[in-house]
């Protein structure tokens, strides 16, 4: 392996408190083909239920990535890194937040044994950072939309879907290539798969009726639970708030309140996106076209490939 000196932020970056409680921060993961090293790990940027993520360098080109680790040492949370590396690794598409490597965490510390994940690092945040400080403009989000669309539709033709589809889970990106970055491909599955008893399956207040009621899932689930992410990055509120068991019924009984005032186009594409009736759904790229009526300059991007 040619590695390239690390750079200067990362040598000198301190890592935090709760960061360096865990082991990992400022050590050099390895992978088969590089024992000697290639990821440096920084600081602790979140957790989730069955994975810990941190910010990294690739040695051998000192770029950022995100190192996502197991967050236990349970079977279940090595399977679901395992999956998710698999996953991430057969797609390959600019709104989807690419595949680097995977490995496991070396000999020493709490984290030995575990599988982590290597990505792409998104510079832009996320769409949840992004709604926490309000409704954003239309054209803003219809340019999200359709790039957001155009990862479905590639996610969509490899016969996967998501199934947690939500603004933490779509970064932003600062690249003009594509504007956003879907990730966490956790609990992806291969469509129309029965979910498992006990299984997790989406967040709630994003779940289609069919995914609330525990049916399987087709790409259609996605479709919705994006019209629910698109509508809250408009108004800046939940189209179905409340707690879980609250938002959970509320959609099984009617779809969200589409304000008028966001204009014919957007009431048609989130009405279309959001319908109770998974079949009456558009496709990806049958929404990715609605969307880019909706903006008026869309970067090329391929919907499949």
């Amino acid at each position: 392996m040619s590695a390239v000196p690390v750079p200067a932020a990362a040598q000198t970056h301190p890592a935090s408190g709760d960061a360096a409680s865990t082991g990992l921060s400022g050590r050099i993961l390895p992978l088969p083909e590089a024992p000697e090293g290639r990821f440096l790990v920084h600081e602790l940027l979140g957790r989730g239920a069955t994975a810990t993520v941190f910010r990294g360098t690739d040695l051998l080109n000192g770029r950022p990535v995100a190192l996502k680790v197991a967050q236990g040492p349970t079977e279940k949370h090595a399977r679901r890194i395992h999956a998710e590396a698999h996953i991430l690794a057969s797609l390959d598409h600019p709104a989807v937040v690419g595949f680097v490597a995977a490995g496991t965490v070396p000999p020493g510390g709490q984290w030995a044994g575990r599988p982590f994940l290597v990505e792409e690092f998104a510079y832009g945040g996320s769409l949840a950072e992004r709604i926490r400080g309000g409704a954003s403009g239309p054209e803003e989000v219809a340019g999200w939309a359709a790039a957001a669309l155009s990862g479905l539709g590639h996610v969509h033709s490899r016969g996967l879907v998501h199934r947690d589809i939500k603004p933490a889970n779509i970064l932003l990106s600062a690249l003009r290539r594509c504007s956003v970055r879907i990730a966490d491909f956790g609990i992806a599955t291969q469509a129309s798969a029965a979910p498992e008893p006990g299984e997790s399956s989406g967040t709630v207040h994003y779940m289609s009726p069919e995914q609330a009621a525990g049916e399987p899932l087709g790409a259609a689930t996605d479709i919705y639970a994006l019209g629910l992410v698109l509508l809250e990055c408009l108004t800046g509120v939940k189209a179905y708030p409340g707690t879980p068991v609250e938002s959970l019924v509320a959609r099984t009984l009617r779809g969200p309140e589409i304000p008028a005032e966001l204009g014919t186009g957007w009431v048609m594409l989130l009405t279309a996106m959001t319908a109770m009736d998974p079949a009456a759904r558009p496709t990806a790229a049958a929404a990715h076209k609605l969307a880019a009526r909706l903006t008026r300059a869309l970067p090329p991007l391929r919907l499949v490939g």
